[in-house]
């Protein structure tokens, strides 16, 4: 198994985060709140890059780098705190879309960055399970459907072009794309970015796929969406160590700098041996999109180390920690958005057990 990255990896790697260190200073990205103004900071990045493609297959006139290419640009977007709708639209749309198939024509304007689109899948009860369904289709006599339930959380939603949605049939899961005006509750996550709460009383849809493919489709791309979110908290948690080593050595105690003591030393060593563990199993999870057990091994994994990097960080910074003039305290409430993004630990080691014991 090869570990290390090829030529357009790296390059790949090194364009998203030079832009990302050039176009997204602290002060922009602390004032980069609101769904308008981060769906232009999005679109800037795309028109410069055209990112959404990287990890898209040719078919869909993407550039065929895979989980790979979204780890790469997932670990470059958690080291700058960029908030971007790559997992929602290109990773987890994208992959299901792929599955799916005979959906080219969406597939190809997410990759071109003609179109933002995002799925509409989780519920109150779902806590991560994808097939978890509450929200129901009906086709009426003239063949159109209408959907009812809540979708909880979903980011990007008022943002987007395209809106798609999961609901139960009496043929199984399916796949709907939404049509009409949408009943939204907007809001801002702790983590700044937009997210809103959907509510589908008797909305009118366009039905995608139905049946046994869409189960599978779907756990696919949520897994696919999982997998880069442990790239993003790599990320995310080299910055923070990079921040606290540096506040160390410029903070003084007793005459010293911090970073002289050593039991000090020794938690930012933990630090660091919790990111390489858990950069580990972020790889993993990019060489085996498919392997449900490695990414929920994944999962646990970077659930556990985010919340003990981001609690050190914060303690090492002191009262410094969570002020707004410090970028430590917004890295922290990102980590902390995703220990429960796509299931939190106790859920993703439960589903890896079952796997095994199964």
């Amino acid at each position: 198994m090869n570990l290390e990255l090829d030529d357009d990896l790296r390059l790949l790697a090194d364009s998203v985060s030079g832009w990302l260190a050039q176009h997204l200073p602290f002060d922009r990205r602390r004032g980069l709140r609101g769904g308008v103004a981060l769906r232009a900071f999005w679109d800037e990045l795309q028109g410069a890059l055209a990112v959404a493609g990287a990890g898209l297959p040719e078919s869909l006139d993407g550039f065929g780098g895979g989980a790979p290419a979204h780890m790469v640009v997932m670990e470059a977007a958690g080291a700058a705190l960029a908030p971007l709708p790559y997992i929602d639209s290109a990773v987890l749309v994208g992959t299901l879309l792929t599955e799916l198939g005979g959906h080219d024509a969406l597939g190809q304007a997410i990759a071109k960055g003609e179109a933002l689109a995002v799925l509409a899948w989780e519920e109150a009860q779902s806590r991560g399970e994808p097939l978890s369904l509450r929200t129901t289709a009906e086709q009426g006599a003239s063949g159109g459907w209408t959907l009812t339930g809540t979708k909880r959380a979903v980011r990007w939603v008022a943002e987007a072009d395209t809106v798609l949605v999961t609901a139960q049939t009496t043929q199984g899961p399916a796949i709907f794309r939404l049509t009409g005006p949408l009943a939204l509750t907007t809001y801002r996550l702790i983590d700044d970015h937009p997210a809103a709460d959907l509510v589908l009383d008797g909305q009118p849809a366009e039905v995608l796929a139905v049946g046994d493919t869409v189960a599978a489709a779907l756990v696919l791309a949520v897994d696919a969406a999982t997998a880069a979110l442990c790239a993003e908290a790599v990320g995310l948690m080299r910055t923070l160590l990079a921040d606290t080593i540096d506040y160390t050595r410029q903070r003084k105690q007793f005459g010293q700098t911090l970073s002289s003591f050593q039991v000090l030393q020794h938690r930012m060593v933990d630090m660091r041996m919790q990111i390489e563990q858990a950069a580990a199993a972020a790889l993993l999870a990019a060489l085996k999109p498919r392997d449900p057990a490695v990414i929920s091994a994944a999962k646990t994994t970077i659930g556990d180390a985010v919340r003990f990097v981001g609690q050190q960080a914060v303690q090492l910074h002191g009262a410094m920690g969570m002020t707004e003039e410090l970028r430590v305290g917004h890295y922290f409430r990102r980590t902390t958005a995703i220990e429960n993004q796509f299931g939190d630990a106790d859920r993703h080691l439960a589903r890896y057990v079952a796997l095994k014991v199964a």
